[in-house]
């Protein structure tokens, strides 16, 4: 019967083919680059009505105040010389994310307590759910590394990205306000958060710290990780890779390679497409001027780092430009012994989850960091010692 039904399914795929005009049917190269004609990709069938509500309700108000929240605040490279300058913009910018339907629907739905406090000479934020912390988690503590391009982000986005997973998995998530572009560049980003690293260190034993981060935040979490190798500091209990991937050089530092899904989201976002080839790809200017062999900048190009990772999970949509890296990324870290886990969410984009409340797989996202945390940190590891 599997037979059967096998060619049973190669012979409706071919009177299919055969079916469309031939203007319909895609057009495949000798090198495997395939020209595929215009069609129209609807929101996926495996959407609840739930669902497709509040994509809606993300178009018509969450997107149009989160494309313009900003406005008005003074341009970041053109005050790379002025700190003072600088710090009143990035203010700015969050004020007016603060004034958003988002961070406000954000905020109403997920009941935590908002504090800061310096760290290793860090601003750190600190998200305490105000029904209270888990038993099990009160010798436990994530940092969250929030995302916005090496550029963005700080005192906003990490307010989104650590109050759901603070309330939803009933744990103290810290923010450390790291150091970002224009004004700074690698690695000193990566130096603030082990800067507050090192300062939990002093209360939590370092298997019951958490690091996560989205996009961006994912990628510094990585090289962070890498980072603890190099300077001889303990590892994490476990790490989380979300909306990103490890990152390489692919000529140039600071990124991570596109797959197929790089091209399709380009096409879905009226983007331009991705240059194939290596070497012309410009990363933030965060990493201007590092080395590309660098394996902090790079852990995704060196296996002896990846080797020594912590338990890994890694999440991302079908409609994220960093799916394939994702993939990839995954399918490394186990062919290399790490213990990593990947979820893949049916007609999401990037960072989709993070950025809209009413949407049922937000929490679905947020519940399965919170178990995935929850398996791994306490986890003894050969190597790790009292």
């Amino acid at each position: 019967m599997p037979r059967f039904a096998a060619i049973t399914e190669v012979a409706l795929l071919l009177v299919l083919a055969l079916d469309a005009s031939a203007e319909d049917r895609p057009r495949i190269e000798a090198d495997g680059t395939i020209h595929v004609p215009a069609f129209d990709l609807p929101l996926s069938d495996f959407l609840s009505e739930e669902s497709r509500a509040a994509m809606k309700y993300f178009g018509e108000v969450y997107g149009p105040a989160f494309g313009s929240f900003s406005k008005g605040c003074p341009n970041l490279s053109e005050l790379a010389d002025d700190p003072e300058a600088i710090r009143a913009a990035r203010q700015c910018v969050a004020d007016g994310y603060y004034k958003t339907a988002i961070y406000k629907d954000t905020l109403a739905k997920h009941d935590v307590d908002i504090s800061s406090t310096t760290m290793g000479g860090v601003y750190t934020e600190v998200f305490t759910p105000n029904r209270g912390i888990a038993p099990v988690n009160r010798k436990r503590v994530l940092i969250s590394i929030h995302g916005g391009g090496f550029v963005v982000g700080a005192r906003y986005f990490s307010h989104t990205e650590s109050m759901q997973v603070a309330d939803l998995g009933a744990i103290k998530v810290y923010s450390p306000d790291y150091r970002m572009a224009p004004e700074a560049a690698h690695p000193e980003g990566i130096e603030d958060i082990v800067a507050v690293y090192r300062e939990l260190l002093k209360e939590y034993q370092p298997e019951n710290i958490g690091i996560y981060g989205c996009s961006a935040g994912a990628m510094l979490a990585a090289q962070t990780v890498a980072y603890l190798q190099q300077n001889n500091l303990p590892p994490p209990g476990a790490v989380g890779l979300l909306c990103a991937a490890l990152p390489t050089t692919e000529g140039k530092a600071g990124v991570f390679k596109n797959g197929e899904s790089g091209y399709v989201v380009s096409a879905l976002s009226g983007r331009a497409r991705p240059v194939r080839q290596s070497g012309t790809r410009n990363p933030s200017p965060y990493f201007r001027g590092v080395k590309a062999n660098d394996p902090v900048v790079a852990p995704g190009d060196h296996d002896d780092v990846l080797r020594k990772f912590p338990p890994t999970l890694l999440i991302s949509g079908t409609r994220d430009f960093s799916l394939s890296s994702v993939i990839a990324s995954h399918t490394k870290l186990t062919s290399l012994g790490v213990e990593a886990e990947l979820h893949i969410w049916e007609g999401l984009g990037h960072a989709t989850f993070a950025f809209n409340p009413r949407l049922p797989e937000s929490d679905q996202v947020h519940k399965i960091m919170a178990r995935f945390f929850d398996k791994h940190l306490g986890r003894r590891r050969a190597g790790n010692t009292d």
